[in-house]
């Protein structure tokens, strides 16, 4: 028989993570705005701000691996959660496990387009300073060709 307030120790840290997962969120997605206006001192901001999350996250995962193993649970991934779940918290649990894989899409996303937009800005960034500098363009860019960067604009 489970731990009903083992359990609900757990659900509460699942919660925190997908709260600290909302707030990268948010930083990924000031990193594309600072990428995109080329503000380089807010997009050093964002990235300082990303490591101490991950710090955080860290000790989620931790946590997280602690509780598990003291439930008998070690292993068990996120989606397998609820048939594991007390009778009387079953609803809860899959409340909080969809609403962390949901939170951590967007994180996805918001990490790919954060990940895609510095890609083109330093892509762009290395042309800029490959003229100034006289020398070719890297191997498989023709001037000709519009950049992603301009199939945005």
């Amino acid at each position: 028989m489970m731990d009903p307030k083992l359990w609900q120790d757990y659900l509460r840290l699942l919660e925190q993570l997908t709260r600290t997962i909302h707030q990268l969120t948010g930083i990924e997605q000031s990193k594309t705005r600072a990428a995109s206006q080329g503000n380089l001192e807010e997009l050093e901001n964002c990235m300082r701000q990303e490591q101490a999350m991950s710090l955080s996250l860290r000790g989620h995962d931790q946590k997280r691996d602690a509780l598990l193993a003291r439930m008998g649970l070690t292993g068990v991934p996120l989606r397998e959660l609820e048939k594991h779940a007390p009778v009387d918290l079953l609803m809860e649990t899959k409340r909080v496990a969809e609403t962390l894989r949901r939170e951590y899409g967007l994180f996805q996303t918001a990490s790919q387009v954060a990940r895609n937009t510095l890609e083109c800005n330093l892509r762009m960034i290395e042309k800029a300073r490959a003229q100034l500098e006289g020398e070719a363009p890297p191997p498989g860019e023709n001037g000709d060709q519009p950049s992603q960067y301009e199939l945005r604009v």
